[in-house]
């Protein structure tokens, strides 16, 4: 304390001269820079507006770098790769959290299912922002992440699996298709274990999360007295607890025509779903699957996943434990929440409500926050390869790739067609690449198929097996650029028969509207304003030129100096398919009907029109054996 009291003599001196006394001055600077230092950063005034202190932030969410990773609109295979890239990048970066920012109507379940694996395997905090609908697929990647934040007026739920029919030449057309009851179990069981695993990962209750993929998950919602935790049990369960029949009426969740009646009574026929098929009617699934909430169902369920179930085993013990609160859910309609009671049943944190980033910025504490959009270029791939747009532009590229080589190969070195087929076939192929969608059969067997087709017309005679086997290899190469990502074979994975059948009867209708192209253009070339200069017309004879040195040579044919149908002539070219023969003592332009034919064979005239003299093939008797006897010396 003298020591004290001796640095404090200064002030005796006078207040200016004391405060500038050098030790104090010492002693201020050290004390600014050891709390500058334990501080960090100084925040700027509009960061204390928006950040709350460091020690609100619970450390499981505290994020320096956040990352926001957007999924909007359908859920396809574009989405599914951009959304793993976009993670990827974010954490090569330097990311220790990542947003996950919802807003989409659902869309493919493989594809869903996948941003759902890459979401638990980031290896920092996920936060999935409902900005503000998240359906069907989109609602279970929601699940997935680590925990769930909400727009005003969000909305998630209503992911049962729906089908829809891509084939128009399929029974029904396009648009929305019956699943069957073995169909929809198929994909309904990966979608069910993937959100009852991510209910046990993020403390979300496994019972009432089925209820957003399935129908007749009936609950009640029960709280532990001593801890206030909530439980939503099936009707077994509150049987083991209260020994009674539970209450039913109206649920909290509401159900419309089905809200106040029985759960197990079946529906007047008036009153169910327009179109709806035995199996997606409640009480029809309850009869033929039996009760949805018996403990045999829920002990599939609880193994599903392979994870350890964190629920309770309920018993008549437990009765002065828990109190009742409600008929939650009567499982007679998909499980579709507002934001109210996403946050009433502890999907969604309660406390907040994110309506921007600087919103999203101080709920993690961030100093740093990136958005990560889709690129443009996954845009288009996804424009060019997914839903109705990717299988237009997909069958118009192969009309545009069929017609293109046609004309590249009737008129050998004019190069643009041979381009435009070649621009084409990558249109075809490289989106899919893009996306890791396209398997390498699939251009092998375009370009053997074409190797193939070409050594048929230019190299070996006739139309045999290369051809055959060229044409095949072609077809199957085009059907296998509709194959949907992870299938090895069109038709055998996730996209199935159907997708199969879809892929046929497209590239079909294009072999189709490509013929009748390629007919009109041989029909009609010579009216096309570039590509008609390109073919060589028929000129009438003025009485300037008849005596012309061209007139003599090459007079304009009649019917009367082409040779009839059945002379017999000898080829003086060889014939690919067109070329020369001698035919009555005089050279003849003529074509092959069938085939390649050497030089110096017999043919015979089977056709004969003003522009084309057609032949085919004789088969000559072979030369009769020679009679020159060897001579004996």
């Amino acid at each position: 304390m003298n020591m004290g009291s001796r640095e404090l003599a200064p002030w005796n001196d006078g207040p200016i001269r004391g405060f500038f006394s050098i030790p104090r001055l010492v002693a201020v600077l050290c004390l600014l820079l050891v709390g500058a230092l334990s501080r960090g950063p100084v925040a700027s005034a509009s960061d204390a507006k928006t950040a709350p202190p460091a020690s609100a932030i619970p450390a499981a969410r505290a994020a320096k770098n956040l990352a926001v990773i957007t999924i909007r609109g359908e859920i396809d295979a574009v989405t599914a790769h951009s959304v793993k890239r976009r993670i990827e990048q974010a954490i090569d970066a330097g990311a220790d959290g990542l947003v996950i920012e919802i807003h989409s109507p659902g869309g493919l379940v493989v594809s869903g299912l996948e941003i759902c694996s890459a979401v638990k395997q980031a290896p920092v905090n996920t936060i999935a922002w409902i900005n503000t609908e998240a359906y069907s697929m989109a609602a279970i990647i929601a699940l997935a992440c680590d925990s769930i934040v909400l727009a005003p007026h969000a909305t998630l739920g209503d992911a049962a699996p729906i089908q829809i029919n891509m084939n128009p030449m399929a029974p029904g057309g396009l648009g929305l298709q019956t699943l069957g009851a073995t169909e929809r179990q198929k994909l309904m069981a990966p979608m069910i274990a993937e959100v009852v695993e991510s209910a046990r990962l993020n403390g979300y209750d496994e019972n009432l999360v089925q209820a957003f993929i399935t129908l007749g998950v009936e609950t009640w919602l029960i709280r532990e007295k001593s801890t206030g935790k909530q439980y939503f049990v099936t009707e077994s369960e509150y049987r083991a607890i209260f020994g009674e029949e539970p209450h039913r009426g109206a649920s909290h969740i509401r159900s419309g025509v089905f809200s106040s009646r029985d759960a197990n009574a079946a529906p007047p026929a008036d009153e169910r779903h327009a179109g709806a098929s035995p199996s997606e009617d409640p009480s029809a699934f309850r009869s033929a699957f039996g009760p949805l909430n018996s403990d045999a169902e829920k002990d599939i369920r609880l193994r599903l996943d392979g994870t350890v179930s964190p629920r309770p085993i309920f018993s008549a013990a437990d009765r002065d434990r828990y109190e009742l609160i409600e008929y939650a859910t009567d499982g007679q309609t998909l499980l579709t929440l507002k934001e109210s009671d996403l946050r009433r049943y502890g999907l969604a944190d309660a406390t907040a409500t994110i309506q921007n980033d600087q919103d999203l910025q101080a709920y993690v504490g961030a100093a740093h926050l990136t958005r990560l959009d889709q690129s443009w270029s996954e845009d288009l791939v996804a424009f060019m390869t997914q839903g109705i747009s990717g299988t237009v532009i997909k069958g118009l590229l192969i009309v545009v790739f069929l017609m293109a080589m046609f004309i590249e190969m009737s008129m050998p070195g004019v190069g643009l067609p041979g381009i435009i087929a070649l621009a084409a076939l990558a249109g075809l192929v490289v989106p899919p690449m893009l996306i890791g969608a396209a398997n390498w059969w699939m251009g092998a067997m375009v370009v053997g198929g074409l190797v193939l087709i070409l050594l048929e017309i230019f190299v070996l005679p006739g139309f045999g097996v290369p051809g055959v086997i060229g044409l095949l290899m072609l077809f199957g190469g085009l059907v296998g650029s509709f194959a949907s990502p992870g299938q090895l074979f069109p038709g055998v994975g996730p996209g199935g028969v159907g997708e199969l059948a879809r892929a046929g009867s497209v590239v079909l209708l294009s072999l189709f509207v490509a013929g009748a192209g390629v007919f009109l253009f041989v029909k009609y070339t010579h009216k096309f304003p570039i590509v008609g200069r390109l073919v060589l017309a028929d000129r009438p004879v003025s009485s300037d030129d008849e005596e012309s040195l061209l007139a003599a040579m090459n007079p304009t044919p009649t019917s009367r100096s082409l040779p009839p149908v059945g002379a017999i002539g000898r080829t003086t070219t060889v014939l690919r398919p067109s070329g020369t023969a001698e035919i009555n003592d005089r050279l003849v332009d003529v074509v092959s009907e069938f085939g390649f034919i050497d030089a110096g064979k017999l043919v015979r005239v089977t056709s004969v029109t003003d522009y084309r003299v057609g032949v085919d093939l004789v088969r000559e008797p072979p030369a009769p054996p020679s009679s020159n006897p060897s001579r004996e010396s």
